[in-house]
């Protein structure tokens, strides 16, 4: 029994070795990857216990009630700072023309 392989049989033999092997390979990297990015099993346990509970606890309802009233009355303060600032005239009694003007065409006070 004779066995006989052309070149183009060798050519063919690589393509569909180094196909495979390539395909591998990917899969490989794609798991080594899966492994490096998914969270640590406590984390994957704390965040199935967490969605398992029906919602927030009173005690959490309560501090994000306190958390937004403080935000309401600093976002009033910031409104009134804000108020205040439109306010005010203009700085150096400059006029809002010079102010809004751009760089190149205000007067900076500067003798060259």
């Amino acid at each position: 029994m004779t066995l006989r392989i052309d070149g183009t049989e060798i050519g063919e033999i690589i393509e569909i070795a180094s196909l495979v092997g390539s395909i591998v390979t990917v899969l490989v990297v794609c798991l080594i990857v899966y492994l490096m990015v998914r969270p640590p099993r406590h984390v994957r346990e704390r965040r199935k216990a967490e969605a398992a509970r029906p919602g927030p606890e009173p005690l959490e309802a309560e501090d994000m009630a306190r958390v937004m009233d403080r935000m309401d009355a600093r976002l009033e303060v910031l409104e009134r700072a804000l108020a205040d600032e439109t306010r005010r005239p203009a700085i150096g009694g400059r006029d809002e023309e010079q102010v809004l003007a751009p760089v190149e065409d205000r007067d900076s006070g500067r003798t060259e």
